[in-house]
């Protein structure tokens, strides 16, 4: 089968949707199919797949990964999409929805899915600095329904996503298929060469969080509850992994705070990088509410490390309650009451290891990927029964 991706956020953009779709090209093409990448073009950065086609784009003064104009060149040429013979079209949106990938769809008259990577109308709410934050969301709901609704095939990454979706009164059929990981990618570096390298005393418990440093990191509210931690637990230290427009702010706030030779900001890291630190932790936590899939919790679990989360739009269909993790209200008491109890209980803690590495399993992107192709063949047929 031949696939088009199309995507707002491919690499080098360090966000989900980038390695979300790394992880499907890749299984994929181990599967025999191909994938085409239809993606914005970033100065300075030069593609080694010869599958991926760049167009130009206007990019955000505040974001240099952001396109607000995208595609400058909206016309495509009809010839040479027509030699690669696309079975199927998936947009793969982070920042908006762009016409790109309907446009293509409808010129080789392929079927149309979408994944929702993002709850783009709560997204909005949480910009505050908006003059109506509320009435912005009305408008986002709109236009994620009227493309929605132009889909063949729309994917929800939890069950919570769905129901959201569902709730919106999307008409197109939504399939839960989040996205896999490969667990082998997880193995981690020894914990005293990772405290090493952050210079944190090696007998203290480690917290990890590993996310973009946005408006919907809730960072703050982790802040408030770490300082809950730290003050019952002596010996701990926050490690805070990712760059983002936010990060300058929190680094100067955390600096002066009572507890702030316990917290590390690293800035943004390369996975391949991130990778090895899951491993290292104690425990990782996510305080991320808007998410349908919060893939460092799955990358997190691959690694052994347990999890305490909040409750939102996907964390409790990864984290198994009490088994290896916890799921928490929006609550700086409850969450912070749970990362004290599983840093204060080794042996608890060492139970809910064991099971993290078990229950990552399920989520291996060969099975996933398996279940996704099955879906684009189901499309395919629905769409071939419709035309005749």
């Amino acid at each position: 089968m031949r696939i088009a991706f199309v995507s707002d956020a491919y690499v080098p953009v360090p966000t989900g949707v980038a390695v979300s779709m790394e992880t499907l090209r890749v299984s994929l093409e181990r599967l025999g199919h191909t994938v085409y990448i239809f993606a914005p073009k970033y100065p300075n950065h030069i593609d080694h797949n010869k599958h991926v086609a760049r167009f130009p784009a206007f990019f955000s003064a505040t974001d240099s990964y952001r396109p607000v104009v995208w595609p400058v060149m909206t016309s495509l040429n009809r010839s040479k999409i027509e030699k690669l013979k696309i079975d199927i079209v998936h947009s793969h949106y982070f920042f908006d929805f762009f016409k790109l990938a309907p446009n293509l769809a409808k010129l080789i008259d392929a079927p149309l899915i979408h994944t929702f990577y993002r709850v783009f109308p709560e997204s909005a709410r949480k910009k505050s600095f908006f003059n109506s934050a509320q009435g912005n969301a009305e408008r986002i709901i709109q236009k994620s329904v009227s493309y929605a609704n132009n889909c063949d095939q729309v994917i929800a990454l939890s069950k919570q996503s769905k129901k959201y979706l569902e709730d919106l009164n999307i008409t197109a059929p939504i399939e839960v298929l989040p996205i896999g990981i490969f667990p082998k990618d997880f193995a981690s570096l020894p914990a005293l060469a990772i405290k090493e390298k952050f210079k944190i005393p090696a007998n203290r418990k480690l917290i990890l969080f590993v996310g973009r440093i946005d408006d919907e990191a809730n960072i703050a509210f982790l802040l408030r509850s770490f300082k809950r931690v730290w003050k019952a637990i002596d010996e701990v230290h926050l490690l805070i992994i990712g760059g983002g427009e936010k990060l300058k702010h929190f680094q100067e706030l955390s600096a002066i705070q009572p507890f702030s030779k316990f917290i590390t900001f690293t800035g943004y890291m390369a996975k391949s990088k991130v990778n090895k630190l899951y491993g290292a932790a104690d425990l990782f936590v996510y305080p991320k509410t808007l998410d349908p899939e919060p893939l460092v919790i799955l990358e997190s679990l691959s690694a052994g490390t347990p999890v305490v989360a909040t409750k939102g739009y996907g964390a409790q269909d990864f984290v198994k309650e009490n088994t290896d993790g916890f799921i928490t209200n929006f609550n700086e008491e409850d969450f912070s009451d749970k990362i004290i109890e599983l840093l204060r209980r080794d042996k608890m803690r060492l139970e809910f290891s064991l099971r993290a590495r078990s229950n990552a399993r399920n989520f291996s992107a060969s099975n996933l990927t398996r279940d996704l192709v099955n879906l684009y063949d189901s499309v395919k047929i629905d769409r071939q029964h419709k035309i005749l």
